[in-house]
């Protein structure tokens, strides 16, 4: 019983941890969301994809402020045979071949997830500071709890109780919060009229709140009689780290048309230590499993974010017309916390189009996809990262010579994928929409 139950809340803390997704969010400008090939690109949000191209603006300060709001909607549709059909206060949805399912969801929504740049260029040398949510980015909440964990109080009350096994109850509940806030400073310096290299630091701020829990267990005897379980086992834990790394680029203009640009950003090492306030059953468990060290107070686990290389081109042909593409590679398997569950690192394409109409009036759109390499003990209830492809557009409007406004939206068409078990199935979705807001302005 005791086992059964830590496995199931092994489920829940392990994989709330990265509810966000398991790579560093790009989403970090409205530009972005208009046209995510933006590493060739020279603009303000190049302190993040293109630090080396902030040396080809103009002398002056170029600051940008973005307001995005992200919307998240993580589905698993369980089935484990027969058992769901045993819930006697809820009972899964009946399939034709006699076992029961269910739609367990989860849900993100954030109304403003803020990010600012700002730039100083002076002759050949430019000067940058960036702010982000470099990971995680929101607070997911399973109302309804998750299937592995029905699925394993079934499991429990059948063991328990044999042939008199006449039905399972429970509550359940998860919910974690993750924010990796980013701060970055950085300088760039041309070297001739075509080449500039950039050199910066990116500190990484680790802010984790997990809660979750099992209550009012209780199983059902074929007679009718109702039994409690012992205990309520209840998470919650807050995580907290900081890291630094360096990031390096280069931009290459061999002439007005073309624009070529390489960004390297380092592994961040980061420490994450814990402070708990889990009950006395929880913490008994815990103490005695090595992988829940890290959730007992004053417990502390490696978090590293992985580095990356990001490749952009962009070509103009004509003054008002940009063709943008670019790749972008994690090194997931050198972080400690992903390299036995990946098959191998994580790879992006980005391709946009950015066209003036007016002097005044801009429009763009663009296209990312993700391919992911894992293996299939990646896949959990609550932590699932699908193959997708993502579509961008938006528009930009220069109010005055020196403000522009920008209008962006963003969405994510996932694949799903079907996990097959001991018995039954469960079959994970994502839908993900993102709406954004900002505005660039050049003094």
């Amino acid at each position: 019983m005791k086992k059964l139950l830590l496995t199931a809340a092994a489920l829940v803390v392990a994989s709330v941890l990265y509810a966000g997704d398991y790579l560093t969010n790009t989403n970090q400008s409205i530009r972005f969301l208009r046209n995510p090939a933006r590493t060739g690109a020279i603009g303000i949000d190049g302190v993040y994809f293109n630090p080396a191209g902030t040396a080809f603006m103009k002398d002056g300060w170029h600051i940008q402020f973005n307001w995005q709001s992200p919307h998240q909607k993580r589905d698993v549709y369980s089935n484990y045979g027969p058992l769901f059909g045993a819930n006697y206060l809820n009972p899964g949805i009946a399939e034709s071949d006699g076992t029961f399912s269910r739609k367990f969801g989860g849900k993100v929504d954030v109304l403003i997830q803020p990010s600012l740049f700002a730039v100083y260029n002076m002759g050949d040398w430019s000067f940058q500071l960036g702010f982000g949510i470099l990971g995680g980015g929101g607070e997911c909440k399973f109302k309804h709890g998750i299937g592995a964990f029905e699925a394993l109080v079934g499991q429990m009350g059948m063991a328990k109780m044999g042939a008199a096994f006449g039905g399972y109850s429970l509550k359940q509940h998860v919910e974690g919060k993750s924010f990796y806030y980013g701060v970055n400073v950085g300088a760039a310096r041309k070297i001739g009229d075509k080449l500039s290299v950039s050199l910066g630091l990116r500190g990484i701020i680790a802010s984790n709140h997990f809660k979750g829990g099992v209550e009012d267990i209780t199983f059902r005897t074929i007679g009718g009689d109702i039994i409690k379980a012992d205990n309520t086992y209840l998470l919650d834990c807050k995580q907290s780290g900081f890291g630094i790394s360096p990031i390096l680029g280069i931009d290459y203009r061999p002439n007005e048309y073309i624009n070529l640009a390489v960004r390297y950003e380092f592994r961040t090492h980061l420490e994450v230590e814990s402070k708990a306030k889990n009950n006395d059953a929880f913490n008994a468990l815990a103490a005695t499993q090595p992988a829940f060290a890290k959730y007992l107070d004053k417990a502390k686990h490696n978090a590293d974010m992985p580095s990356i290389i990001a490749v952009g081109a962009e070509v103009s042909p004509i003054p008002s017309l940009r063709i943008d593409a670019g790749y972008n590679h994690y090194f997931d398997l050198d972080t400690k916390q992903w390299n036995t569950s990946l098959l191998k690192d994580t790879d992006e394409l980005t391709f946009g189009v950015e066209y003036d109409i007016t002097d005044r009036f801009e429009v763009s759109a663009g296209l990312q996809h993700t391919f992911y390499k894992q293996k299939e003990d990646n896949y959990s209830d609550m932590n699932f990262n699908l193959n997708c492809t993502s579509f961008g557009f938006g528009i930009g409007y220069k109010v005055t010579e020196n403000v522009t406004l920008n209008a962006s939206y963003f969405t994510s068409n996932y694949q799903d994928h079907t996990k097959p078990q001991t018995v039954g199935y469960s079959t994970y979705s994502r839908t993900n929409n993102v709406f954004g807001i900002g505005v660039d302005i050049s003094f």
